[in-house]
């Protein structure tokens, strides 16, 4: 274990010293390893956030647990950073609802044990993250928590080139692909489509990008071909369009370059789409251009599917949709939902296969020369929702007015059961108390943190609190014994502690109970 931390510590401090670091930089997740009391507790995720106020973090370790018990999140807030990484906490407390005790927490640097230095580091790269909890009700002595990971920076919760900007190589953007680079018997004879996937000026209203991409329908021999793009590929292996035996798209493990590894879980995937149809006539059924996402196991997949094959065991989520044109044929937004499959609910997502095509029916539509369909795609992106469905005092559920809900209570961070509860298919919940500001804050994320640093943060106030002139952590153990007449200093078991009524603190100051 010495090894491991002299070597990480080493890297972070290489790092640090390359260039100075914010707290934007080092916000993330980070996967690693959790010592207690140089015991390992196995692999674990840890989140910094974006503090509360500036020039601060929010540390995150969910679902810790010490001897068998389940204690709960740790959510320490108002971490300060300086420019080399280095992490300061002054002591905070922290209540233990599953056990009703309360702990004193300290981030340590320069903790030293049998020669080796332990610290509170972060990088860009790296954490090393370094407490000292104590609770002299149940722990004899303090113990250590140590954590050091490295920081989970994936791109595997997006799908590539989303706005279909820079530049296009053999007609295909980065992360897209048509028929110039179709494979089969056939592809020989599609190949030469060099117009059928195109990029374009036009983008959709409110765009940030330059570009689009547009898809056409094409008569390939005879035969009408359907404007097609994917982050697959094409297998042209039939001269009958509606032959999903011999024309598909699919998404190979072994096809590097033609497949997209991915691994999140999202709740819908959202579009822009300009469908300019041949036909206008809007009661024509066949006039529906389609998009498909599949999300799949690291398996061979293909759509259509074959009909003679199972895909059931492979494919963990589905979000399908045909479409008409807009009534003025302008741009839409369009969102479709990812439908999971329950029985692979416990399987881990490896690739998603996503496509746009002209038409729902292959084959269908129009490819008359100067009578085409056309579908102008821009900004595609998977959306993982963190949103915050509801928070309970109690029995008592509150309402947010932007993000910000108020109580007619003093702040308390044990006086309650404070339950939060998010939407979306990986959104995770975490109650951060905030006694230097007497609030609670609420952050909510999904498991595409690791590559958006998206999150969504609410606040719950107490109004009962904002005048408070015994708060302790403003006005100083002294002052709140001179000014109340109703504090006493109390001796138990050999510590000092100070009593308002039926509120305790500890001899910093520091409510315990």
């Amino acid at each position: 274990m010495k090894k491991i931390f002299t070597v990480l510590v080493a890297g972070l401090m290489i790092s640090a010293q390359a260039f100075a670091v914010t707290t934007k930089d080092v916000c993330g997740q980070f996967n690693g390893e959790l010592w207690i009391d140089w015991d390992s507790y196995g692999s674990k995720s840890v989140y910094l956030l974006p503090g509360t106020t500036e020039n601060t973090l929010t540390f995150v370790l969910p679902d810790f647990s010490f001897l068998g018990g389940k204690l709960g999140n740790i959510v320490l807030p108002n971490i300060s950073m300086d420019a080399d990484g280095k992490l300061s906490l002054k002591e905070t407390s922290l209540y233990l609802d599953s056990i009703n005790l309360r702990a004193s927490i300290k981030m340590l640097n320069n903790y030293e044990d049998e020669g080796e230095t332990y610290n509170s580091i972060v990088s860009v790269t790296q954490a090393q993250i370094t407490l000292e909890i104590a609770e002299p009700k149940t722990l004899p002595m303090p113990i250590i928590v140590i954590f050091e990971g490295q920081a989970l920076r994936s791109n595997n919760y997006a799908l590539p080139n989303g706005g279909f900007e820079g530049a296009w190589t053999n007609n295909e953007p980065q992360g897209w692909h048509s028929f110039v680079s179709a494979t089969g018997p056939f592809s020989g004879f599609v190949k030469g489509n060099t117009g059928q996937f195109v990029q374009s000026d036009e983008v959709r209203p409110g765009s940030k990008g330059a570009h689009s991409a547009v898809i056409s329908s094409q008569s390939v021999i005879g035969v009408n071909a359907n404007g097609n793009c994917t982050n697959g590929q094409i297998y042209a292996g039939s001269m009958t369009a509606a032959d999903a035996t011999g024309n598909y798209n699919f998404s190979d493990p072994k096809n590097t370059g033609f497949n997209t590894p991915f691994q999140g879980r999202p709740d819908s995937i959202a579009f822009w789409a300009k469908y300019l149809p041949a036909d206008k006539n809007p009661n024509n059924e066949v006039n529906k251009a389609r998009m498909s996402a599949i999300i799949t196991t690291s398996a061979r997949y293909q759509d259509p599917e074959h009909p003679d094959s199972v895909y059931t065991d492979m494919k963990i989520a589905a979000a399908v949709m045909n479409y008409s044109a807009t009534a003025d044929m302008g741009w839409q937004r369009i969102s479709v939902p990812f439908a999971y499959y329950p029985n692979n609910l416990d399987k881990q997502p490896a690739y998603i296969l996503t496509t746009f095509t002209t038409n729902h029916v292959p084959g269908g539509g129009s490819s008359e020369k100067g009578k085409l369909d056309s579908v102008y795609i821009d900004d595609v992106e998977l959306i993982y929702n963190k949103t915050l469905h509801s928070f309970s005092i109690g029995e008592n559920a509150l309402q947010f007015n932007q993000r910000v809900a108020t109580v007619n209570e003093e702040f308390c961070d044990s006086c309650a059961d404070y339950v939060a509860a998010a939407e979306g298919k990986t959104a995770q919940t975490f109650i951060g108390f905030d006694a230097a500001h007497k609030c609670i804050h609420v952050y909510v994320i999904a498991d595409d943190f690791a590559q958006s640093g998206d999150y969504r943060l609410y606040r719950v106030e107490f109004s009962n609190s904002q005048t408070d002139d015994l708060d302790p952590l403003n006005q100083g153990v002294e002052n709140l014994l001179h000014n109340t007449i109703s504090s006493e200093k109390v001796l138990l078991n050999g510590q000092l502690f100070i009593r308002r009524g039926d509120v305790w603190f500890n001899a910093a100051g520091i409510r315990v109970k």
